[in-house]
């Protein structure tokens, strides 16, 4: 695959990394990553690890990114030691990651599936269930339909779902949407019983974000619109100069076309963008500020995201495989209790539950209830202040 895709770069103006196998008796393993025009300019540091995990590191302003494409053998006595030393590894990145403020997006052949593996021991299935410990989004999961995310693997008798992308929580780069995709034959001939699994992420705001230095040599800003406040009568502006921007933009781009419905879903995406920039510009009020600048969270917002941050951190030191002070353990185990005190004080019908730090493998479930029931409180609150 290295040398397929050797010619396509200039072409498609694309970079490709690879982790080939260092064994001589497996020269057909390895993973690769593949990366676009700007992506591959960001790119700081390629950590591979025996043809089985590949690690991208890009660094935006103020934004930290780690890209790792995963392999995992299959389910067998032959690969036990192999999946634990992956599985090892990929928590070191991890907790590595963490604790440097990395952002982390996971993607590749796990051979694993929640379902048609279940018959299978537990310990197949660990590293998917520690992904979802750390509270990574499976994007394909996230974004399925109601039927379920649709199987990536085919066989005779079946089929699994054994490719996954996963990011991890706050990624700055939000995932659009996921479907699954046939892949195309080469030479008449399907040349993979895999699907191809697509994840679409926008990473506007990464580029968008500009160096402090730069912000403040050029006293750079951006425009915000004030939609928050508006009346009716500006909503119904809006709405009739979005609708005239679209009819026209059908017109002028597209004369042979009756109905907006007939265009393919990215012209008529870049139709629908345009056309509500052009009518926010035209009706909306509008504010210019900082590349800085971040919206401000009323005061009660603002303590349960704190709070949130403890639970993540207290969860951090008590699961890391990195050796954490047992005082400071001990210090935030204490001010527990003070932290649910005020959760109660901000969640009318929060009662505050009967645990125990011991044993800890309690304690640590009782920790992510708590995290988990936050997390989603948060979730709906920050829809209702976007």
């Amino acid at each position: 695959a290295k040398f397929i895709y050797q010619n396509e770069h200039s072409q498609h103006n694309f970079k490709s990394y690879w982790a080939p196998s260092p064994s001589n008796s497996r020269p057909h393993d390895g993973v690769g990553l593949l990366l676009r025009h700007p992506l591959h300019k960001h790119v700081q540091k390629i950590d591979p690890w025996n043809g089985r995990l590949l690690k991208l590191d890009l660094f935006f302003h103020q934004t930290k990114i780690s890209i790792i494409s995963v392999y995992i053998p299959p389910y067998h006595s032959i690969h036990y030691k192999e999946r634990d030393a992956i599985f090892a590894q990929l928590n070191l990145w991890l907790d590595k990651a963490r604790s440097n403020n990395y952002h982390v997006v996971i993607l590749g052949d796990f051979n694993a599936d929640e379902i048609s593996h279940s018959h299978l021991p537990q310990h197949h299935l660990k590293i998917l269930r520690s992904l979802s410990s750390r509270y990574f989004t499976d994007h394909q999961s996230h974004i399925s339909s109601i039927s379920g995310p649709s199987p990536t693997f085919y066989y005779q008798n079946g089929s699994s779902r054994l490719d996954y992308i996963w990011s991890s929580p706050g990624f700055p780069a939000p995932g659009l949407f996921s479907y699954v995709e046939t892949c195309p034959k080469l030479n008449d001939h399907q040349f993979t019983d895999h699907r191809v699994l697509i994840t679409a992420f926008d990473f506007s705001s990464c580029f968008a974000t500009l160096a402090k230095a730069r912000l403040k040599q050029k006293s750079e800003q951006r425009t915000i619109f004030l939609y928050k406040n508006l009346n009716e009568d500006i909503w119904a502006k809006f709405s009739i100069e979005v609708n005239s921007r679209l009819e026209l933009y059908l017109t002028t781009h597209h004369p042979s076309i009756s109905s907006l419905s007939a265009l393919s879903l990215d012209k008529l995406w870049h139709a629908l963008k345009r056309s509500i920039l052009g009518g926010a510009i035209e009706s909306l009020p509008f504010q210019h500020v900082s590349n800085t600048h971040h919206h401000k969270y009323p005061p009660e917002l603002t303590m349960l995201i704190a709070i949130n941050k403890f639970l993540d951190r207290l969860l951090f030191k008590l699961t890391t495989s990195r050796p954490s002070r047992p005082a400071q353990v001990s210090q935030m185990t204490n001010s527990l209790s003070t932290q649910l005190i005020l959760l109660k004080s901000l969640l009318k019908d929060y009662t505050i539950p009967i645990y125990s730090t011991t044993p800890l493998p309690a304690f640590i479930k009782f920790l992510r209830s708590q995290k988990a029931l936050v997390s989603a409180y948060l979730s709906t609150q920050f829809h209702q202040h976007r």
